[in-house]
């Protein structure tokens, strides 16, 4: 028997009024982990994007290593703000904080298979 495991993207859409930084903050502050030593911690932080005005971009930070991991992107939609392109193994470390803030019927989300 094959095993095969399909990879997927998801995007989060939180009906708020609250800026989309605010929204990223709130995702950022629930990743956070502080190890024994002051090397071991790993975060979450936002950037505001460089290609077009209007977003951020959420990093993961590791106190070891200078480059960056690309968590996803936050942007608004009319009175959604939206958190894209998140990879499926990410998803409850940003819904879990999400629907603690805004509530269940605030939170939707689609899951699209990545293609290769």
């Amino acid at each position: 028997m094959v095993t095969v495991v399909t990879k997927m993207t998801i995007w989060i859409y939180v009906k708020t009024n609250d800026d989309i930084r605010t929204v990223g903050d709130i995702v950022c502050a629930f990743n956070f982990t502080q190890g024994k030593h002051p090397e071991d911690q790993y975060s979450w932080i936002m950037e505001v994007g460089k290609d077009e005005p209007g977003y951020y971009e959420i990093k993961g930070k590791y106190a070891g290593l200078k480059d960056l991991s690309e968590i996803g992107v936050v942007y608004r939609i009319g009175d959604t703000v939206v958190l894209s392109e998140i990879d499926d193994d990410l998803t409850p470390d940003l819904i879990d904080p999400l629907i603690t803030k805004y509530g269940f019927d605030n939170v939707k989300w689609i899951v699209v298979q990545k293609i290769k």
